[in-house]
């Protein structure tokens, strides 16, 4: 009775592991390729990758492998056929720090990085077995030789605007990518640089440039400014000495017309009235002599209106 449970048990047991042996999920984030004797068979990929996986098998000759699309439960012969599986959602790849030469031959020190994915599991499954590590030494290779490229094109000024390098390198991305996905069944989504800095053997030189760079336009800044300033400042007096000679000569116009309109009233005036004119004068000598002792005669003409005084 023990003997034969046991038996059962394991027996169970065994069912229950050739069970779990014998099937396998993808994921929706997932792409597979499935061995039979360690040969592929099979290979599930995402929809929008099936045209370059069936372009590459066509390419190889791997004809006698089928792929689909559709994730979710699969099932396998335990023992006979194994599954791989890697994520096709996108990861970051940076690479090592290389010294490069721009177009005018400045040497930078720059980090690159890219996003990719498994697009094609089988090719990649055959080019390196699925070691990513072993894939980032390749890529190392592909990515490195494009943003060489790239900077050969460009000078050491214009690889620090960050547009126009994205600009090139997305130019060359589609070549990458024929290439990156036949060989190894990478693809990638974008790719840029990094990191920039200087060679630590250059910092001091580049500084002493850069500080007389800042130093010249400095003083050509200074020497704008200083002329800016002359230039306005001698317009400014120029305006000024134009405004005070339009105004004096304004000025004198409205005092001749004055002097000429109260010399017009004055003759007028005398025209119409001798006497009244005689007595004006009179007033204005007598203002003169205020305060003064004079000796006169009784007749004389200037007492005439000196306190009502009558000349006989």
């Amino acid at each position: 009775m023990k003997k034969s449970g046991i038996l059962f048990l394991l027996l169970v047991v065994l069912a229950a592991f050739l069970l779990n042996a014998s099937y396998f999920i993808v994921y929706e984030d997932e792409v597979a390729v499935l061995e039979t004797f360690g040969k592929l068979t099979s290979a599930i990929v995402n929809l929008e990758d099936l045209e370059k996986v069936n372009q590459n098998l066509s390419v190889s000759g791997y004809t006698d492998i089928s792929v689909s699309t559709q994730k979710g439960l699969h099932f396998k012969i335990p023992f006979v056929q194994t599954v791989r599986k890697y994520s096709s959602k996108y990861l970051t790849y940076l690479s090592n720090e290389e010294l490069i030469n721009t177009l005018d031959n400045r040497r930078i020190q720059i980090q690159t990085y890219a996003q990719y994915k498994v697009a094609d599991p089988i090719g990649f499954t055959i080019a390196v077995g699925g070691n990513f590590n072993l894939a980032y030494k390749r890529m190392d290779e592909y990515v490195y030789k494009t943003v060489i490229n790239t900077a050969n094109q460009l000078s050491f000024n214009e690889f620090f605007y960050k547009e126009t390098v994205e600009e090139l390198l997305n130019e060359k991305l589609v070549q990458l990518n024929e290439k990156l996905v036949a060989d190894f069944g990478i693809y990638i989504s974008d790719i840029g640089v990094n990191r920039k800095t200087f060679p630590a053997n250059n910092i001091a030189t580049i500084e002493q440039k850069m500080s007389k760079e800042i130093e010249k336009e400095s003083e050509k800044l200074t020497a704008e400014g200083d002329s800016e300033y002359m230039q306005a400042q001698s317009a400014a007096n120029r305006e000024y000495a134009e405004i005070v000679a339009k105004a004096k000569e304004e000025a004198a116009q409205i005092r001749a017309q004055a002097d000429a309109e109260a010399l017009k009233i004055y003759q007028e005036s005398l025209n119409k009235d001798l006497e009244f004119y005689r007595f004006i004068k009179r007033m204005d000598l007598y203002k003169e002599m205020n305060g003064s002792t004079i000796f006169l005669d009784e007749r004389n003409e200037i007492l005439k209106y000196i306190k009502g005084y009558q000349v006989k």
